[in-house]
């Protein structure tokens, strides 16, 4: 009796939707997986699916069984991980979520790196603005930007990202320059709702690192940096956001920053956020570590991350 196996096919079949669907995932009948849940249902006295013509879905007997199932199978994987690191380096699947700008510019050339260390281990990596469930969807790793707001999670702070104000020549030769920041509140101002608390408030640290807020206003908002970045590239208006945000466009001279008297943009903490458990799984130790290792080591990226000790 394979009860791991039984609660990947039932946890499968959940996510999916479908018997063919999950079929297809582990290579086998739709009739199989059928079978298997069948068993599972047979030795739990219980039914933990409700089928239908269109699909399944999970009774109320079935959420909470999965939901324990997948802490049981992440557990399962850790411990293997563990062991196989122990001879041969880390094994199996790293599963990384985090910003987009941020995982394309500072995070996919840190993981080809650790990918080529370690090729025994497969990267997963997805891009999302907002904080994932990191049970639901069998992630190890989140990064984020700003202060933690989740406290179920553990986070080690892995470094801080300066912020910077920017504007496309275009915008600048047809609207001026702010020469101070109170200034900003006569400009059109390109708002990343993503990296800031206040849609129409900007913070800035003085020369006595006091936080200076500045109201600022325009006719473009997101809360996706990179849709920030193509509005400001474009003219619409001026920016802030995460310097690594916009190395490229500052080395083509597409953008450019503008810096004020006394005033410092802010900086802000970069987590790793990860399940709360006992003991940190190998694999994710070893990427945390070589993450703080190498960022910011590309003299072309210096400042733009700064790792902590």
């Amino acid at each position: 009796m394979d009860k791991l196996g039984y609660m990947r096919t039932l946890v499968t079949v959940a996510k999916l939707g479908s018997f063919s669907f999950a079929a297809r995932e582990f290579g086998v009948t739709p009739g199989m997986m059928s079978k298997q849940v069948k068993q599972l249902e047979d030795i739990l006295g219980a039914r933990l699916l409700h089928r239908t013509t269109r699909g399944v879905s999970l009774t109320d007997v079935g959420e909470l069984y999965v939901d324990e199932a997948i802490r049981i199978l992440q557990k399962v994987e850790d411990i293997e991980g563990s062991v196989s690191a122990l001879s041969a380096g880390p094994r199996g699947v790293l599963r990384v979520s985090s910003p987009p700008s941020f995982g394309r510019t500072v995070l996919t050339p840190i993981i080809s790196d650790f990918v080529h260390a370690n090729p025994g281990l497969r990267i997963e990596l997805g891009f999302q603005d907002d904080e994932p469930n990191v049970v639901a969807s069998r992630l190890d790793v989140i990064f984020r930007l700003g202060q933690l707001r989740d406290s179920s999670l553990v986070g080690k702070q892995v470094g801080t990202a300066p912020f910077i104000v920017c504007a496309a020549p275009s915008y600048l030769a047809q609207a001026g320059c702010p020469e101070n920041l109170a200034e900003l509140s006569q400009h059109n101002c390109v708002v990343d709702g993503s990296m800031q608390r206040e849609s129409d408030s900007w913070s800035f640290l003085d020369d006595k690192q006091t936080v200076v807020a500045q109201t600022v206003g325009g006719n473009f908002f997101s809360y996706n940096t990179g849709a920030i970045v193509e509005a400001t590239i474009k003219g619409l208006g001026i920016a802030y956001v995460p310097t690594y945000a916009v190395v490229g466009e500052l080395v083509s001279e597409e953008l450019v920053e503008i810096s004020f008297d006394n005033i410092k943009p802010k900086v802000e903490p970069l987590y790793a956020l990860y399940a709360s458990r006992e003991h940190i799984a190998a694999k994710i130790r070893k990427f945390l570590d070589f993450f703080t290792a190498n960022v910011g080591s590309d003299s072309g990226m210096l400042g733009v991350i700064v790792p902590s000790l």
